[in-house]
This record gives structure tokens, C-alpha cells and sequence, in this order.
């Protein structure tokens, strides 16, 4: 369901690669059920310890021996540097995995995203729960710069977005109407639409501009993810250059973010805003959790929830140029992750409660990773 940053502990003891196999223990330490979580594990500790281990010939298998459905994770290189695969665990629960040589069965897509030059350079991107969009320089001359992020809601877990532009450009029908599987029902313009990052310096928000090139580093079955390069643009009298790398995972709501700037060489504060509209209904917020949510009334369409997390408590949260903003610092020279993304009244989320719960469980689970041992 999400994406977590791991503990992993290497077992003290190790006598040698065992033949074939390796055991895996992840451990949830936290009082709350983890349902569909991913588990990074790094190539170099397979290798180590499986004897002959062929990357392309390794499976995950839980103690009943049922096979797990993985991923071989390249994030852009030329060979694999992890495998993935996803993790159900009952609170406070431990569970053994193990990882084996074997043929692998064909796993469902469950994530997709790619780079769509036949719609003005859009990067679009989805799961089994929700789809995004971000914005390219061919889209300029139409509609004017914008960076910020774009939701698509689904109802159904099915990969949609070449459905929905094939038709959408054929004139057989609008990806803005919902057809029975979603619509994209949320509007961006000139702001950080639904969760963007943008640098704030001398008490003021400056948005970038559209993505100038790409690059798709992983594609399912179960992660897509992708890095967005962008032209410099001027923050308080200095161009900034900005890269943005985007990871989605099966089953969940949010986007991990990593941001990285370069021009200025001293901290400084970023703020990740959703945009407000006159057709919202309500907001929330903790500056000690590190998120803040919103609820936007889509008419027809239903209700559009939106969520941003920190991984760590926020500096301050304020609404100012039109944006929810929640603010932390940029250090130069390092990468900011956070997490982003939405959910809809329609699929999966009966109120605007069940969406703050969501992203609260959320917010808790990303400063309490679940523990990973090797043995």
C-alpha cells in the first residue's frame, strides 16, 4: 500500500551463502496492521548470500510457499541494485520471507507511467488506486508555464491513461468526463496544483517552470518511477536549476518526491502547497506530523481528497498566494523526499475522515519503518 523507508539489519552471524536461498525477516514494531507495504532488498546482499544466484531467476516465496509478487528495481542504471516485493503484516507481527532461485510466474501490471509527446509532452503515470500527470515545454505555448502536479481519479484498478488519451485525442471521448473507470476533474494552472515543491525565499513562493527533458528509471509490475529535469528559473534574483524524481508504488495513494536544487549555496526554505479554490471544503493540518490535507468539492465528479507528508515535523504551515503551504529547509548539495498524492469520494474513501485517517496512518508508518533482518 506504501512505499517505506527500510531498516535493514544484517544478521550478525553469517556462515557462508546458503545454497539457493536466503531467509528474509521483516518485523512490524508498530501497533497498527501494514497491509501491502514494499520491501527493498539490496542486489548485493542476494548475491552474497545465494550461491549462483541469475537476478533474472530469482523468486519471493512466503512460509506457506506461495510466491510473492517482485520487482527487480534498475532506479535508471544498467544492472539491477534491489529486488521488491510486497509485505503483509499484522501489528506488532514478524514474518519470514525467502528468496530463491526460480522462474517467476507473469505478474499483473500494477503500475504504469510513461512520457506522452502526442499530448504536448506530458509524463503521466498510475497504479490500481490513482493516476498523475505533469507537465512538459510543448504544453507552454497553449496554456503558459506550470509545475505543478495534476491528479487523475480512478475507480478501477485496470492501467487506464493510454485508454483515456487515445480517446481523448481520437474525439471518441473526454478524459475530463467520467466514462465509468474516473475522469481528471482537477484543474493546476499557474500554481503547485496537488502537492508541488517550490522554493520559499524572502517570504515568497517561486514556481518553476515545465519539465525540459526526462528519464523513466523503473516500470512495474509493482513501481513506476521517473526523474524530471527542468530549465533554470529565477528565485529572488538567482536561477535555480530543479530535478524532481517521482516514485509510485502498487496499492498506494501517495508519490514519493525527491527534489534537488542547484544555484543557491546556503539552506533554504521549500514549501510543497496545494492549491485552494473556491470549490473547496475543508482543510487540515499538523505541523508536528508533517502534513496537511484538503478536501475540493469536483461537482459530478465527487470529492477530491489531497494530501502532503513530510518526513519529518514541519517548520510552519501557512496559506499564502493562493496555496496551503507546509514548509521545511533545503540543504544544497542533498536530495528532500517527501510524499504526495490523493484520493476520491467515489473509490476507496467514504468521507473526509477517512482521508485524513489515511494520511495520518500515513505520516506515522514513514518515521516508523518496518524492520528488515536477514538470516
Amino acid at each position: 500500500m506504501k512505499k517505506t523507508i527500510l531498516i535493514v539489519i544484517p544478521a550478525l552471524l553469517l556462515f557462508g551463502c546458503h545454497k539457493g536461498s536466503m531467509e528474509v525477516a521483516v518485523l512490524n514494531t508498530t501497533g497498527s496492521d501494514r497491509k501491502a507495504e514494499m520491501i527493498e532488498i539490496p542486489v548485493q546482499e542476494i548475491t552474497s548470500r545465494i550461491s549462483n544466484a541469475s537476478l533474472n531467476e530469482i523468486i519471493v516465496i512466503d512460509k506457506s510457499g506461495n510466491e510473492i509478487p517482485s520487482q527487480l528495481l534498475y532506479e535508471g542504471n544498467k544492472a539491477p541494485v534491489k529486488l521488491l516485493f510486497e509485505a503483509d503484516l499484522p501489528a506488532s507481527a514478524e514474518k519470514t520471507y525467502v528468496i530463491k532461485n526460480g522462474i517467476s510466474q507473469q505478474y499483473k501490471e500494477k503500475v504504469y507511467g510513461r512520457f506522452v509527446p502526442e499530448r504536448m509532452d506530458d509524463y503521466t503515470w498510475e497504479n490500481d488506486r490513482i493516476a498523475f500527470r505533469i507537465y512538459g515545454t510543448a504544453l507552454i505555448k497553449k496554456d503558459g508555464p506550470s509545475n505543478g502536479l495534476d491528479v487523475w481519479v480512478k475507480r478501477t484498478d485496470m492501467m487506464i491513461v493510454n485508454i483515456w488519451y487515445s480517446e481523448y485525442l481520437t474525439g471518441k471521448n473526454s478524459y475530463h468526463d467520467d466514462n465509468g473507470t474516473g475522469c481528471d476533474c482537477y484543474k493546476v494552472g499557474r500554481t503547485l496544483g496537488a502537492g508541488a515543491m517550490a522554493p520559499y525565499v524572502n517570504d515568497s513562493l517561486w514556481l518553476g517552470i515545465n519539465f525540459s527533458s526526462y528519464k523513466t528509471l523503473d516500470n512495474g509490475p509493482l513501481r513506476t518511477s521517473f526523474r524530471l529535469f527542468y530549465p533554470p528559473f529565477d528565485v529572488d534574483g538567482t536561477l535555480v536549476t530543479e530535478t524532481r524524481t517521482f516514485s509510485l508504488d502498487a496499492g498506494s495513494q501517495m508519490n514519493m518526491v525527491t527534489e534537488e536544487y542547484k544555484g543557491i549555496d546556503r539552506p533554504f526554505d521549500v514549501a510543497a502547497g496545494i492549491v485552494l479554490r473556491p470549490e473547496g471544503i475543508s482543510k487540515d493540518s499538523s505541523p508536528e506530523k508533517g502534513y496537511i490535507t484538503y478536501c475540493q468539492d469536483a461537482g459530478e465528479s465527487g470529492i477530491i481528497y489531497l494530501g502532503t507528508v513530510l518526513q519529518s515535523p514541519a517548520k510552519e504551515i501557512i496559506e499564502e498566494a493562493g496555496h496551503l503551504l507546509i514548509k521545511t529547509t533545503y540543504t544544497p548539495g542533498e536530495k528532500l523526499t517527501y510524499c504526495t498524492g490523493a484520493g476520491w469520494s467515489k473509490w476507496g474513501f467514504e468521507n473526509e475522515e477517512a482521508w485524513i485517517k489515511y494520511i495520518e496512518d500515513y505520516s506515522a508508518r514513514i518515521r516508523n519503518p518496518l524492520k528488515v533482518t536477514f538470516k
